[in-house]
């Protein structure tokens, strides 16, 4: 009797804890796609392989590889040729179908909208 309600209570929480798995999951902000900086030019493309591309407003591309965190941390590395990269860490936030980036150490937020899933 003392196993069979080990047994269930085993079972409960395992399916406690695949039910927290797939709702955070489901919770976890989905940059892939095309990005356009709202009232400007300038454009970021990510790919599902963390790779992307960033256009600014000039017309000046770049691309790297990109890494975000549960706590909707970004981390960018960018190739300039160089064999150190450059490194840029910001926050990173959805509101409604824009997305925003709170680059903490420069004080600046820049905000986007997607234009291509």
């Amino acid at each position: 009797m003392e196993s069979v309600k080990m047994k269930s209570l085993v079972l409960i929480l395992l399916g406690l804890l695949v039910f927290s798995f797939i709702t955070s999951c489901q919770n976890s902000p989905n940059l892939t796609g095309k990005w356009q900086e709202l009232g400007k030019t300038a454009t970021l493309e990510f790919n599902d392989d963390h790779t992307f591309k960033a256009v600014d407003n000039m017309g000046m591309a770049v691309s790297g590889t990109y890494a975000l965190d549960n706590n909707g941390n970004v981390r960018f590395e960018i190739k300039h040729g160089e064999p150190e990269a450059e490194i840029i860490d910001a926050k990173v936030t959805f509101a409604g179908d824009e997305l925003i980036f709170n680059f903490g150490d420069k004080g600046e937020v820049e905000k986007y909208r997607r234009i291509d899933p």
